[in-house]
């Protein structure tokens, strides 16, 4: 039994036919809350001993998220930013109303297992690009050959908004989030080292192919995104799923109005009235980075991922579940413990 669920690798030399089902996802799925989903499959030899049946759950937990990462939720889900929208804007059109017409590139989910006249209908249909519509999670959650997914779309090649270079597609396919800010040595995002941190992948999303705009375009990009924040009445849907306050209001955060759940600490506040486009531009990077750094599957009071099937095949069978104290990441992931004797292995 398979679930549509993306785990943490299992080195290359665990079968896949010994990792059966567990998966524990903790991310933040809707505003204010987490959500924990646990789905188990247990077709199992313990030592021994059978579990008769298969058993799949889900179990939600409630977590109030902090202020700085509700903020990057929703700004992480904010449509107006992408050039597309720009358009509309210089057209005639409010910051505040909806799309007349939405970015075509959204109206469908490319996945690369699928002809295109399969591809599930997409969940931003009708409006322009946000950082989700590209990092997907369970949208297609009941969709067959699509399912739950980390942060990431289902794609080769992430699709792009149409313009005059002619691209339709990015150089590579959205990674996934979930544990791509774990600390490591040498901490760089994307797999050929774009960006050095979380902030700067932001900043370079909002203002790159992704979202619509060409090269030569950053500044425009900048001065486009800035306007949507001064401008926002706090009045659309999104907004009113995160206590319905302008973005001029929650970013100076000194409105005694705000809630203590939406109060933003001084860090992440800046004076939206004063502050320069720059200014404004990393206070929008910064709460995005927030969030997405708290986009983790599930570890123990060590550090130990531990409900993954190829986790839990560690714990019962008494394996590494982490490089030791001398020991390289690179040594560990080549399996240098392959010498231990499984004399009677349990299998999940």
């Amino acid at each position: 039994m398979s679930f549509p669920i993306q785990a943490e690798e299992p080195p290359f030399f665990i079968p896949n036919s010994l990792l059966g089902g567990i998966f524990m996802i903790n991310f933040a799925m809707c505003s204010a809350h987490f959500i924990r989903i646990l789905l188990i499959s247990l077709m199992t030899t313990f030592s021994g001993g059978a579990w008769p049946s298969p058993h799949v759950f889900g179990q939600e937990t409630e977590e109030t998220d902090p202020p700085e990462v509700a903020h990057g939720e929703r700004l992480f889900l904010e449509t107006r930013f992408a050039q597309a929208f720009k358009v509309f804007l210089d057209d005639g059109g409010d910051v505040n109303d909806p799309l007349p017409q939405g970015d075509p590139t959204l109206d469908k989910v490319t996945n690369w297992q699928l002809p295109p006249d399969q591809f599930a209908i997409g969940p931003f249909a009708g409006q322009s690009r946000n950082c989700r519509s590209c990092h997907f999670v369970d949208e297609q959650l009941d969709v067959p050959q699509y399912g739950m997914n980390t942060y990431s779309d289902f794609a080769r090649r992430s699709p792009i908004p149409a313009r005059e270079d002619g691209k339709t597609v990015a150089t590579r396919n959205s990674p996934p989030l979930v544990n791509a800010s774990l600390p490591r040595n040498n901490f760089f995002l994307h797999a050929d080292a774009e960006f050095p941190s979380l902030v700067d992948l932001v900043q370079g999303t909002l203002t790159g192919r992704n979202y619509g705009w060409l090269p030569g375009e950053h500044d425009i990009a900048i001065a486009h995104v800035v306007r949507v924040i001064r401008e926002d009445n706090g009045n659309r849907d999104l907004a009113q799923e995160f206590g319905g306050f302008s973005y001029t209001v929650l970013m100076t955060g000194t409105d005694p109005s705000i809630p203590q759940e939406f109060l933003l600490p001084e860090e992440f506040r800046v004076d939206v009235i004063q502050a320069t486009d720059q200014q404004i531009s990393q206070a929008i990077s910064q709460p995005i980075g927030a969030y997405t750094d708290q986009l983790l599957f599930s570890q123990d009071n060590e550090g130990n991922f531990n409900l993954s099937p190829y986790d839990l095949f560690l714990e019962v069978n008494d394996l590494p579940r982490q490089p030791g104290k001398w020991e390289s990441a690179l040594s560990y992931s080549r399996g240098s413990w392959r010498t231990f004797n499984i004399s009677n292995p349990g299998v999940i």
